[in-house]
């Protein structure tokens, strides 16, 4: 079913991720090489066909004429999968055949995912806080030496410094700390945001407990959000945190902090090289506190979506990033433009040749043999 303006619309949809050319299809987008730009467009056109047909493609129309028109300044497609096999596919790759436009390449299009079934999700938090925003920014050390999280924390305080006493404020939570630090930082310093930059799993990311790494569950970080009412925005710049399953509704970390109230997660649905994460955090601060409409939650990822799509078109690491809005306009502030330089979360790098992708591939290895012998977390220090 579809709406646009007090308009509706319904239709059938036949696909899932459970399907064997979407299983390989998504196979194909994880597998950490480089896809290629025409295996994307095709992977968009097929959903977009299906998913715009009969009733919903005369919606889609009148939108697009609206758009075009001068009627509107953008449509924001807001996509409800409760299917957990229909909520698994790969909507970020979404290409309109007609125009040749893809979705995330496009500014007018921002594209969010909601979950407001009473049955999964109850009490949302109100999305919109109080200038000057506190973004918390978690970054555990890493045991595996991979990434630079100190460094990632360094240079996106020393980016967002202009703006500290005004529009946001940067705490650092960085070491070897635990979920339960975690949560005596959020009761402490109230941040509006929480970022963190860790190595991650589908079904949770690395923390530390007595000294040790350990892989905390996505139960464990929901437990400590549960409380934290202050926290409006979770960014989790970690591979799989946003990755579906095929039986079960919101199983992946970034889905299951929507369970605890929040109104935005970002998370990434598949690996994500640490550049790109960078280059996504960069692109989308640079936008919510710095661009067209500051504070818009949605219209910044999709700045960050659209920057990264122009950088590379044939990588998927522009649809990665997954926006779960349980809030109808998406904005955390409301204020005029703000003065703002550009960003750089991480040094500049050459971008004439496309990145090679072994290093990524090799990384995911080394974690998961380090995976197996890490124990889980011991639920009982909660």
């Amino acid at each position: 079913h579809a709406t646009y303006k007090g308009h509706g619309a319904g239709g059938e949809f036949a696909i899932d991720a459970a399907q064997a050319e979407w299983a390989a299809r998504l196979e194909q987008l994880a597998a950490g090489t480089e896809p290629g730009q025409s295996f994307l467009e095709a992977t968009g056109a097929n959903l977009f066909r299906h998913l715009f047909q009969d009733g919903v493609r005369d919606l889609w129309v009148h939108a697009q004429s609206d758009l075009a028109g001068g009627g509107a300044d953008g449509i924001c497609v807001r996509l409800m999968t409760p299917p957990p096999a229909v909520a698994a596919l790969p909507w970020e790759v979404l290409f309109d055949p007609d125009r040749k436009v893809a979705f995330a390449g496009s500014v007018q299009t921002p594209l969010v995912r909601v979950e407001n079934l009473l049955r999964h999700v109850g009490h949302v938090r109100p999305l919109q806080a109080r200038l000057p925003l506190r973004l918390l920014l978690a970054t555990p050390d890493d045991p595996t030496g991979q990434l630079d999280t100190a460094g990632v924390r360094d240079r996106l305080m020393a980016a967002l410094a202009p703006l500290a006493g005004s529009v946001v404020d940067v705490i650092p939570l960085g070491g070897r700390f635990s979920v339960v630090d975690l949560r005596d930082a959020l009761a402490g310093e109230r941040p509006d945001i929480v970022h963190v930059v860790t190595h991650s799993h589908a079904d949770g990311v690395l923390l530390w407990q007595n000294d040790e790494p350990c892989y905390t569950p996505a139960a464990s970080l929901r437990a400590v959000m549960d409380g934290a009412e202050s926290v409006k925005l979770v960014l989790l710049s970690a591979c799989s945190t946003g990755q579906g399953s095929l039986q079960h509704s919101l199983a992946s970390v970034g889905a299951q902090l929507l369970q605890a109230g929040l109104p935005a997660v970002i998370a990434m649905q598949f690996d994500i090289e640490e550049s790109t994460a960078a280059d996504f955090a960069r692109f989308f601060y640079q936008e919510l506190f710095g661009g067209r409409c500051p504070g818009a939650v949605h219209l910044a990822v999709n700045y960050a979506r659209s920057n990264l799509y122009a950088l590379d078109p044939a990588s998927f690491g522009y649809g990665t990033p997954v926006l779960w809005l349980n809030a109808p306009d998406g904005a955390i502030f409301e204020m005029d433009g703000i003065s703002m330089p550009p960003l750089r979360t991480h040094p500049a790098s050459a971008l004439a040749k496309p990145p090679d992708l072994k290093p990524l591939i090799q990384q995911r290895r080394h974690i998961e043999e380090w995976r197996a012998g890490t124990d889980a977390l011991d639920v009982s220090a909660l």
